[in-house]
């Protein structure tokens, strides 16, 4: 019996411990949507689709990206870093994306392949060259961006 509950805990952990990693494929489109080049990681700001929030999501994007960039992103090395912002709600996110720094999610493949989980109105999410990837949702911090990008390493 303890055999069995061993294997089975083995298992169970085998399972939770799986590396999150972006398909090949899939990656070499992100690089080219996002104009992602030589650096090592893409960190993603991720804004969801306005139904996914309790709150209005879309209003005063530009502070919110000023804030980010001042109160978050001025702490951080971002040397080897593609930094972008990209919006499930294009048609909301309208007056800010420039295909520069701000983007829409292209066929919605963040929301519906690696952030699928509903009841955030944001969230950040970082991938290494290789295709790994983590990600934190709702407020985030400069030291959260470093443990991320610590953690693809």
């Amino acid at each position: 019996m303890k055999k069995y509950l061993i294997l089975l805990l083995l298992i169970v952990q085998s399972g939770f411990a799986q590396e999150k990693t972006i398909p090949k494929k899939d990656l070499e489109t992100i690089k080219y949507e996002y104009n992602w080049k030589n650096e090592s990681y893409l960190i993603v700001n991720y804004r969801f689709p306005k139904d996914y929030c309790p709150y209005e999501n879309y209003g005063e994007l530009d502070k919110s990206y000023a804030y980010l960039n001042s109160k978050v992103y001025s702490k951080l090395d971002l040397k080897n870093h593609r930094n972008v912002f990209v919006y499930a709600d294009k048609l909301a996110a309208k007056s800010i994306l420039d295909k520069k720094n701000h983007y829409d999610d292209v066929g919605l493949y963040f929301l519906k392949k690696l952030l699928v989980i509903k009841g955030s109105c944001y969230g950040v999410l970082i991938i290494n060259k290789n295709g790994q990837y983590n990600y934190i949702l709702g407020e985030y911090s400069s030291k959260d961006i470093q443990n991320l990008t610590d953690s693809l390493k």
